[in-house]
């Protein structure tokens, strides 16, 4: 009894640590409110917080956006979210917060190549895909970050598109990151399918760490390079080499 009283008791204080609210469990919408990364609350950084609105016919979001601009910081507080609610700890989310019950998540976050295991980057991205196709369906939360990296953005991009199309079909609620134009492009093409991005500020070239859904987002990698102190040569050379479709996309 002394145990099951102190472990409520820290899930309170938790609670009121972070400033979480109870969310509502279950139901097929994935509602956050005021979400935020608890290990940055940790920390005691000031963190932004940010709303994200996924309706029950909206499986797949696609996050695009700059380099260190919080895609992966987004990705993970989502699924982050989803556990500790399911785990009987109130979340760092505000108020109107709904979270779906699932019964499974995969998760395939960072670089996983091993000399070991003979893996090389791209290997052992599709090692996790493999698992996630076998096992995924309307009851598994699904987290890919840079999904279709580490090889031929040609090949990379058409097998992840692949990939988004079925598990979207299944009906498994899937959020990914992704640098490749040529995804930004399904969200007009597959029903339940969604953009999103993290602003960029343009003129003070560094990222707001805002979220908007429905709008994909620009990389701003020769932006980037340019307030890390690139070469101005190289940055020219850089910008004419830019393909003409990805400039195409930029305006869109």
């Amino acid at each position: 009894m002394c145990v099951l009283a102190d472990d409520l008791v820290a899930r309170v204080r938790y609670a009121h640590a972070v400033g979480g609210v109870v969310p509502q469990v279950g139901g097929e919408a994935l509602e956050l409110r005021s979400a935020r990364h608890p290990l940055l609350l940790a920390r005691g950084l000031e963190v932004v917080p940010f709303d994200l609105d996924l309706a029950a016919d909206e499986r797949t979001l696609l996050i695009s956006g700059p380099n260190a601009g919080g895609k992966t910081v987004l990705l993970k507080s989502v699924g982050l979210a989803v556990l500790m609610a399911q785990s009987g700890i109130v979340p760092p989310v505000g108020a109107g917060t709904r979270l779906p019950v699932v019964a499974t998540l995969f998760a395939d976050i960072g670089d996983h190549q091993s000399i070991a295991a003979d893996l090389s980057t791209f290997s052992a991205h599709v090692s996790a895909l493999r698992d996630i196709l076998n096992d995924a369906d309307g009851r598994t939360l699904v987290l890919m970050d840079e999904v279709g990296s580490g090889t031929d953005p040609a090949e990379g991009g058409a097998l992840a598109a692949a990939t988004l199309r079925v598990l979207t079909a299944r009906g498994a609620r899937t959020v990914v990151t992704t640098h490749l134009g040529a995804l930004k492009r399904l969200a007009g093409e597959v029903p339940g399918l969604v953009n999103g991005s993290l602003e960029f500020d343009a003129e003070r070239l560094r990222p707001t760490f805002r979220f908007r859904k429905g709008v994909p987002g620009r990389s701003y990698g020769l932006a980037i390079a340019r307030r890390l102190g690139i070469d101005p040569e190289v940055l020219e050379l850089a910008e004419r080499d830019v393909p003409e479709q990805e400039r195409a996309l930029d305006q869109l």
